[in-house]
């Protein structure tokens, strides 16, 4: 290795190490004035958050996504194991008596139960300007395999078939929207909505087909779905952006689905999280930061519940390019409805559902640190989903959890950075660069 070489590994090895301290001394809320060295994160640790086994392996799986089993720790034995935060909390409880910290979370909450919905349909029913994207979006690319050739050729009549059997109308119904809404508002809480916006161009197979523009029935009146938007967020939910499937690697897409999105309801969108959770370490996370987004919630599993990267607390990226943190926060998501029922998934029933789901707060209220839900409105209708949510918001305030929105749970944690002085480019910012509130 020559010179300069040399210099810029060695530059690159002290970016990384400054990063996961300054992460960890986030984590153990330790002011910048303490006095105390901050641990150092275990390498096998630090290989986690770094997403380092995504940066070496190549293999994916038929939508281009890192799903459970091929990390290391289902290999282990302890993909449901938040091994990071248990390291961390071990570390607070050793700190010397006396030791001034930041806490975790806000009033004294135990931990934090965010909630969060991916709205992939807005209705069972389709406009026809819908059912029409639905068509035109079967006709997007393929991998070029033999396979996949055939399935583009009997995407059409299958699209059509599905948009005739959901059915036309002129302002299909948002009930299962209205009912998730109802849940929260029982229980006091807030959460996040996450709307998708059908590409302008590179539409594939797996988007969604509405648009804001787009009407539906809400509340008993006729509306546009931005409209709609807009009511929510007047209500204090997050209204953010479900990224398109290609938005996660194609430049440009999610900027402008985000500008599409903030014009509709005349609000910043901050919020994400990627359709399908298509997600590639070494592109995604520039782009959403590059789109203007502060905060991202896609590192999960679409089969699994667990802890992709060992940690269920915020962090900012690592840019592995430019060896630089983002601004982007990333909250990792822990509890997929998706991965609970499906037959191609646990194919659980709700009895077993519902423990599996308390289990898992468990073990994040046990060590103080973030339960992320993610559970699609449109399943809501179906008695085990609607049991298992409710269950859900249920133990997590029970077991003194609170329970927001992404958006909040990321206020919250750049607020707390500016106390701690974090030296990261960004920490204390948001993504557009105003401070947030002290």
């Amino acid at each position: 290795m020559d010179d300069a070489a040399d210099t810029t590994a060695h530059w690159r090895e002290a970016a990384r190490e400054r990063y996961l301290s300054e992460t960890v001394r986030t984590w153990l809320g330790l002011p910048a004035h303490a006095g105390i060295e901050t641990p150092r994160l275990p390498d096998e640790l630090a290989r986690r958050l770094l997403r380092e086994e995504e940066l070496e392996h190549t293999h994916r799986d038929a939508r281009g996504r890192w799903e459970f089993g091929f990390c290391e720790s289902f290999g282990a034995g302890t993909l449901l194991v938040p091994e990071v935060d248990q390291w961390v909390a071990e570390r607070r409880r050793k700190l010397p008596e006396g030791t001034p910290v930041e806490p975790l979370w806000p009033e004294g909450k135990r931990f934090a139960l965010c909630l969060t919905h991916d709205v992939d349909y807005v209705s069972a029913q389709y406009t026809l300007a819908q059912a029409t994207r639905l068509v035109r979006a079967g006709l997007g690319p393929t991998s070029g395999a033999s396979h996949d050739r055939i399935r583009r050729a009997a995407r059409i009549p299958w699209r059509a078939f599905q948009a005739a059997v959901a059915g036309i109308s002129l302002a299909p119904s948002a009930a299962d929207l209205e009912r998730c809404i109802k849940i929260e508002a029982d229980a006091g809480v807030r959460s996040s909505y996450l709307f998708t916006v059908f590409p302008r161009r590179g539409a594939t197979p797996q988007d969604c087909a509405y648009r804001p523009s787009d009407p539906c029935s809400f509340r008993g009146s006729r509306r546009r779905l931005a409209d709609v938007l807009r009511l929510l967020a007047g209500e204090g939910f997050d209204v953010g952006l479900h990224g398109s499937y290609r938005s996660a690697v194609a430049s440009g897409m999610l900027a402008a689905q985000r500008a599409e999105l903030e014009r509709a309801i005349s609000r910043p969108v901050t919020t994400t999280r990627q359709h399908y959770l298509h997600w590639d370490v070494r592109v995604t996370p520039r782009l959403q930061e590059r789109a203007g987004l502060h905060t991202d919630s896609t590192l999960g599993f679409n089969r699994s519940l667990g802890f992709r990267c060992g940690t269920s607390l915020p962090f900012h990226h690592f840019d592995v390019e430019t060896s630089q943190p983002l601004r982007l926060i990333q909250v990792p998501l822990v509890i997929h409805d998706v991965a609970l029922f499906r037959p191609d998934t646990l194919e659980l029933d709700a009895g077993l559902a519902e423990r599996l789901v308390c289990e898992v707060i468990d073990a994040v209220a046990a060590v103080g640190c973030v339960a992320t839900l993610s559970f699609h409105p449109n399943y809501i209708g179906q008695p085990a989903f609607q049991s298992v949510y409710r269950t859900a918001i249920e133990h997590g305030l029970g077991r003194g959890g609170w329970a927001t929105s992404l958006r909040e749970i990321d206020e919250w944690w750049r607020e707390r950075e500016t106390r701690l002085a974090v030296d990261l480019p960004g920490a204390s910012e948001s993504v557009s660069g105003a401070a947030v509130r002290a």
